[in-house]
């Protein structure tokens, strides 16, 4: 188990290394490379997130069922497949296809990824797993963006082979040294009881509901704070010192916070983070500067840090040790709808309108209502045992 757990850590950043060495610059290469239009360029990164962010119930429900590692063996291959076809796609609609595939190998891989980590049985070694792996794609996150920005240089499809090639080298690596992990009993249990238990746990899906205001918060970090950095600076190397500067703040911040997500609930650290986060882009409306921008993802990325980890680890005491892989499929729904309409919403602001105060007011007010809604679940946060609530109502 522990070995499988340094290969999924390792596997964690590569693969993010990997898919910031394009997700960094995709935005602005759809608009400004390939002329597509603001619709189009939402489109396409829609396509990836509804792909990655909408099928995960029914492939974590695959990885309860058929075994874990072969769905992320699955999402590998198919994730590799789609970054190589965008590097090489002729048209609008091969482009469609290759996001895809991204989005589809993305929903086999992360649900599974994830329900490894869910079953650590020990409440303070999981949590130090949850950690570890945000470590781990932080540090994936720094060093993509400046590969991307290397690659670049040379060709702009490079990003796109290279990404592929990564995911295809890990493939192999899992193939080989990951041991098999399912939840016991799963194979006896009907996908109907699953959901049935899944769809009457009331505080989890109110959880999920509120954090479709965080994923419209997040999207903006590969779509409007770019665009706005390109719009203010005419610097592509400046849109990638805004994922470098996330990342490196992450990774510093979590060495700063790692006590705080084994000693406080997760709730009150979500509510906290979604509330930062949406300051940063209140503060982001005073200036028009790059430097000030970058000080403003810095805030962003405390908030950011807050929630990610905290989130993981919500959703694994949710599960109380069943069917992680449907748990962690349908919270990618929130990431969907949050993340669908966050795209739209920034590409539409691929115009100097990003210099005015109202596009980031707007992403303030959004941000401050799902801190609002997630304080709701403090009543839960006071309880000494939630797994037994969970249990309890489900």
């Amino acid at each position: 188990m522990r070995a499988s757990l340094s290969i999924l850590l390792l596997s964690a950043f590569l693969m993010n290394l990997a898919g910031f060495a394009v997700i960094s610059f995709l935005a602005v290469y759809l608009s400004n490379t390939l002329h597509y239009s603001a619709a189009q360029t939402g489109t396409i990164l829609s396509i990836m997130v509804m792909s990655s962010r909408g099928l995960p119930l029914l492939t974590g429900i695959l990885g309860d069922k058929y075994g874990y590692k072969k769905l992320m063996g699955v999402g590998l291959v198919t994730r590799g497949t789609g970054f190589i076809l965008l590097a090489f796609a002729p048209s609008f609609f091969w482009t469609a296809i290759a996001a895809l595939l991204i989005g589809i190998g993305t929903a086999c891989y992360e649900p599974s990824a994830l329900a490894f980590f869910s079953s650590e049985p020990h409440e303070k070694k999981r949590k130090e797993a949850f950690t570890y792996l945000n470590f781990a794609l932080n540090g994936g996150a720094i060093v993509g963006p400046l590969l991307g920005g290397l690659l670049l240089l040379f060709d702009p499809r490079y990003p796109f082979l290279i990404s592929g090639l990564v995911f295809f080298f890990l493939f192999f690596i899992q193939l080989s040294m990951i041991q098999e992990k399912r939840t016991p009993n799963l194979i006896q249990r009907s996908i109907r009881s699953d959901l049935s238990q899944l769809f009457s746990n009331k505080p989890y899906l109110y959880y999920c509901f509120s954090m479709i205001f965080f994923w419209f918060m997040f999207a903006q970090l590969t779509v409007a704070i770019p665009l706005h950095m390109f719009v203010i600076s005419k610097s592509e190397s400046l849109v990638a010192l805004t994922i470098t500067v996330n990342a490196l703040s992450g990774l510093l911040l979590m060495l700063l916070f790692r006590k705080l997500f084994l000693s406080v609930h997760s709730f009150r650290l979500i509510k906290v983070g979604m509330l930062v986060m949406a300051s940063s882009f209140l503060f982001i409306s005073f200036s028009s500067s790059p430097y000030w921008l970058l000080v403003c993802i810095v805030v962003f990325t405390i908030g950011e840090t807050l929630v990610l980890p905290s989130s993981d680890i919500a959703i694994s005491e949710f599960t109380n040790g069943q069917s992680p892989g449907i748990y962690y499929g349908f919270f990618e729904l929130s990431f969907a709808l949050g993340a669908t309409l966050g795209n739209y919403t920034g590409a539409y602001f691929i115009n100097d309108s990003s210099t005015t105060f109202w596009p980031w007011t707007i992403f303030f007010i959004i941000g401050l209502v799902g801190s609002i809604l997630v304080g709701r679940l403090k009543v839960l946060e006071r309880t000494k045992e939630p797994l037994e609530i969970f249990q309890h109502q489900s």
